[in-house]
């Protein structure tokens, strides 16, 4: 990874374990480490994963150690016939065990506290590579190692996520920032209702943007992330590339974001409906009852979300929304009149000054050459009127629901930012 002219440190991860490489269990991680080496200015340029073969473990570590800055290891520091990682770092360090002392009497007071004696086969988590500097594990039975081989540093983890986060954060993430000459900086800009592709092209050329930060696209089916990212002399030289960088994209592509870092959806409509005093209602069908549960995740959002309807089925819609037959018979129950039906009935029926409705057919099954499946219809509703958007999404139920949802509650954002500058 380059910032400007500056090249960054590089990290490896080798993730250890049969269990990984089989899909038995999912590697989160990488995915966590990943993401907290890359905040510390410093380039992850490969992740390995690989099975419970010591030749295998062997060779990755050797080649790590000969083209990184830093190597960390996660599993395989078990007590079991299948932990092999120590002794496969004994034979890349040429060096013997020795036990340690401390790593003793924390397994003895684990062990005492549960009223047990030490297993035999856990004991064996006492004796440690001659040449490490030991990470002692509050978490767990299996302490953590730091070896070195010239100027680059290795780290080997338990695969355990609480206890490898855990000697991470103690150990590793304080040596590797200690090492940096240059600030790390980065900012998230969250965007929905624009394809990735769509929305590069409003973007436009990057080459400008990019002499100043690293920029990454982070596409999911209900937005772009945008990551940018700066290695800077100083945090404010950092900040102030930032702040350029982010005003350009902000100009371009406004319409499309609703947040910045860790801010969701829900919550800047949640912000932005009690900085009016807004209330909203929900009436939801294909949806069952989704964007009711997302609003509902923030806290404080009694303040503002008033009542949510799940009208599942025709005559919900009729009874609880007071949305006419006829017009059901007519258009349909997925369609633009009943969408708009159910939002202006559900602001009638529970007085709430917004009421976002959505209809459409999730799937995979019920669709037709006239009413495919993914076919959405979402309505929002306030004292100025009412807007109606379709949308054709995919034929993935579930995806179709979390897509409907997010798009209401971005027409929600939409409507009350329009309405405010009118």
């Amino acid at each position: 990874m380059i910032f400007g002219n500056s090249k960054v440190p590089s990290a490896e991860l080798v993730v250890i374990g049969d269990e990984v490489v089989s899909g038995l269990i999912l590697d989160r991680n990488s995915q966590y480490l990943g993401e907290k080496i890359h905040e510390l200015g410093i380039e992850v340029s490969r992740i390995t994963t690989v099975g419970d073969s010591a030749s295998a473990i062997e060779d990755c570590v050797k080649l790590a150690l000969k083209r990184s800055d830093w190597v960390v290891l996660t599993g395989g520091l078990g007590a079991t016939h299948d932990d092999i990682t120590k002794s496969v770092l004994l034979k890349v360090f040429e060096c013997g065990l020795k036990k340690d002392s401390k790593v003793i009497s924390m397994l003895e007071e684990m062990f005492r506290v549960r009223d047990r004696e030490v297993p035999e086969m856990v004991r064996s988590q006492c004796e440690v590579p001659e040449k490490a500097e030991i990470l002692y594990n509050e978490k767990g039975t299996a302490p953590g190692f730091k070896m070195r081989q010239g100027k680059t540093v290795l780290f080997s983890l338990p695969g355990v996520p609480l206890e490898m986060q855990f000697l991470f954060e103690k150990y590793v993430a304080p040596e590797m920032a200690t090492q940096k000459n240059k600030t790390f900086l980065h900012r998230l800009i969250r965007t929905t209702g624009i394809s990735e592709a769509d929305l590069w092209a409003k973007v436009g050329p990057l080459e400008s943007l990019q002499e100043k930060a690293a920029i990454a696209s982070l596409p999911s089916h209900l937005g772009v992330r945008i990551r940018i990212s700066v290695l800077a002399d100083s945090k404010g030289e950092g900040e102030s590339r930032l702040d350029e960088v982010e005003s350009v994209l902000t100009q371009r592509l406004s319409r499309y974001i609703y947040g910045r870092d860790e801010e969701g959806l829900e919550e800047k409509v949640g912000a932005l409906l009690k900085e009016r005093s807004l209330t909203l209602a929900t009436a939801e069908s294909c949806t069952g009852g989704l964007i009711g549960h997302r609003l509902t995740q923030v806290s404080g959002s009694s303040d503002y979300y008033k009542e949510g309807f799940i009208v599942y089925s025709n005559e919900a819609k009729v009874d609880r929304l007071g949305v006419k037959l006829k017009l059901i018979e007519e258009f349909g129950a997925v369609s633009e009149p009943v969408a708009r039906a159910m939002a202006e009935g559900v602001c009638r029926v529970t007085g709430a000054d917004i009421g976002v409705s959505v209809t459409g057919i999730a799937g995979p099954s019920g669709g037709s050459d006239l009413k495919p499946v993914g076919l959405t219809y979402i309505a929002v509703h306030d004292r100025s009127g009412t807007v109606c958007e379709k949308f054709i999404f995919t034929h993935d139920r579930i995806k179709n629901k979390e897509r409907s949802a997010q798009a209401a509650l971005d027409l929600v954002r939409l409507k009350i930012q329009e309405e405010s500058r009118a």
